[in-house]
């Protein structure tokens, strides 16, 4: 059995379920049991995924648990990195330090920079597996994804009805009136 090295079992996982080169279009199977730790430092006993490093472990764990202890002051918003909190007060206060090299456009994170600079090259490194439509972004192949599933996650609480984005679901709000959209 060949070990493999941490960073190259994180593009494994990316293949595996989502990312680069082709993002899966099925959904996520979950083992029944996360396989032995044995030699796998900084093993999520929960499913498996291995990290190099224990406080990326300490980070994803809270995908499991849903902890959140970083919270904006301005709208209570939590997340559960430090780094999301960061770019998501950027949304309050206008920030935008990073810049495109070709075209000057200005953005909150970095790794919206690395996406817009996809429109430049035209890559689109995200594919459905189900209809082979290209995406410059995984976010947009997940939205994409839900055409397929029917998939409807966001939810009116005045009226019940269903959503597959959440900007629909914004959008939908005014028929109520309300003003005091969610962040």
């Amino acid at each position: 059995m060949v070990a493999v090295q941490p960073h190259e079992y994180h593009h494994q996982q990316e293949a595996e379920y989502g990312g680069p080169p082709q993002a899966a279009a099925k959904p996520r199977k979950r083992s029944p049991s996360p396989p032995p730790a044995i030699g796998r430092p900084n093993l999520c006993r929960i499913c498996g995924k291995t990290y190099a490093r224990p406080s990326t472990l300490k980070t994803h764990l809270r995908t499991h648990s849903g902890e959140k202890p970083y919270r904006c002051d301005d709208c209570n918003k939590s997340f559960s990195q430090a780094a999301n909190l960061t770019a998501h007060v950027r949304t309050h206060s206008g920030e935008k330090p990073f810049r495109c090299p070709i075209c000057a456009r200005r953005f909150s994170q970095s790794s919206s920079v690395t996406t817009h600079m996809r429109t430049h090259s035209g890559e689109r490194p995200y594919r459905c597996r189900l209809c082979k439509k290209a995406f410059s972004d995984s976010s947009t192949l997940t939205k994409h994804l839900r055409i397929h599933s029917g998939e409807k996650p966001y939810q009116c609480k005045l009226c019940l009805l269903r959503f597959s984005q959440s900007g629909n679901l914004n959008r939908h709000m005014r028929v109520h009136g309300s003003t005091n959209l969610p962040c």
